[in-house]
């Protein structure tokens, strides 16, 4: 027996040799290193993680509450500004960073940018274009109607005295003029305005959802050495984004089921993601690298990205800051000084966030 062995030591040799290279075949395959393993247990506690993170960041924005009734010069009134800022930054962040500027690596591992270097820019114009469409719509219905309740009022009471032009309460016709106060003959004006202010809303949370499902099926599909870090930098992406997109639902005075259904969709959008990712992996039938799946991937962050960038600059930041009536009528410079401060803290939370997720 012993000669045998010694007799035939390159033959031994070559076995364990063709065994270790086919064990290390097998542990790229399915991910089974001790540093770099694929952890079902870890995935499927990130469900519960970002879902809790999610939950609790609108929640805590519901339970501030929104500025409306808040004292101006109180420090309950001063925080919602600061937080409405971050809102604010986080939105414009997430934009900017977390989907135009990811969009660039898809669309270079699609080789797309051997074509045009701008691909995302290019999609994110789209998506401001689509969402400008869509504000000017309404806002053309919004003025017909109102010329359409003018002219009914002056042939029903003609001798009635009406404002400028013939047309009620005019001075709030654009909805970015802040929480003023009305009168009963801008009811019709203010429900108007919470009407654009609720199709906003709905548009930010639709190209946020999309954006998640999106997060979170990369997070299903990575191992161990890559998951922690990311879910660390998802649980808080999905905190402060939950707290944003908690007060622009608190600005749009859903009712109370809509709120939870809104709740509910950017709540579980993330872990849905993640859940796909395992199932994704788990099956090994998807090709993460194929052209499809890259160029779809750029396409769709480009354009919600510049659907939630055009939301931001030129509804949610004039609204809340610029040209709110409140705030640019105010005898000091704390409280707006407060907001604007938000807004960058917002912005320079989520870009630091956006090292690692």
């Amino acid at each position: 027996m012993r000669m045998v062995l010694q007799a035939s030591p390159g033959l031994a040799t070559s076995q364990q040799m063709n065994e270790t290279v086919s064990s290390s075949q097998d542990m790229d395959m399915v991910g089974v290193g001790a540093d770099d393993a694929y952890d079902v247990n870890l995935q499927v506690a990130g469900v519960f993680i970002i879902m809790a993170a999610s939950v609790l960041g609108m929640g805590l924005s519901y339970a501030f509450g929104s500025d409306a009734q808040a004292p101006s010069n109180g420090l309950l009134y001063l925080s919602l500004q600061m937080l409405k800022g971050c809102g604010v930054g986080v939105i414009i962040s997430t934009a900017l960073i977390h989907l135009i500027g990811e969009a660039y690596e898809p669309f270079e591992d699609a080789g797309m940018s051997e074509i045009y270097e701008q691909w995302p820019m290019v999609f994110a114009m789209v998506g401001m274009f689509l969402m400008a469409i869509l504000e000017f719509v309404h806002h053309r219905l919004e003025f017909r109607s109102r010329h359409y309740v003018a002219s009914a009022a002056e042939v029903e009471h003609p001798d009635a005295t009406l404002p400028a032009e013939g047309m009620p309460a005019e001075v709030t016709l654009n909805p970015l003029q802040g929480d003023g106060a009305h009168d009963e003959s801008d009811k019709e004006v203010v429900t108007k305005s919470v009407a654009s202010k609720q199709r906003s809303a709905v548009l930010v949370e639709l190209s946020i959802l999309i954006h998640s499902v999106l997060i979170g099926f990369d997070l299903g599909l990575q191992t161990k050495s890559q998951w922690v870090p990311l879910v660390i930098a998802i649980t808080f992406h999905q905190f402060f984004e939950g707290f944003a997109v908690g007060q622009i639902v608190l600005d749009a005075q859903f009712t109370f089921w809509k709120k939870f259904a809104m709740t509910a969709f950017y709540s579980l959008t993330t872990s849905v993601g993640i859940a796909i990712g395992i199932a994704t992996y788990l099956g090994q039938n998807y090709d993460g690298q194929s052209k499809a799946a890259n160029i779809t991937i750029g396409v769709l962050d480009s354009i919600c990205g510049g659907l939630l960038l055009f939301a931001g600059m030129s509804v949610f930041w004039p609204e809340w800051f610029v040209t709110n009536h409140k705030l640019c009528q105010a005898d000091s410079l704390v409280a707006p000084s407060v907001g604007f401060f938000g807004v960058a803290l917002g912005m320079v939370i989520m870009s630091v966030i956006g090292i690692w997720a």
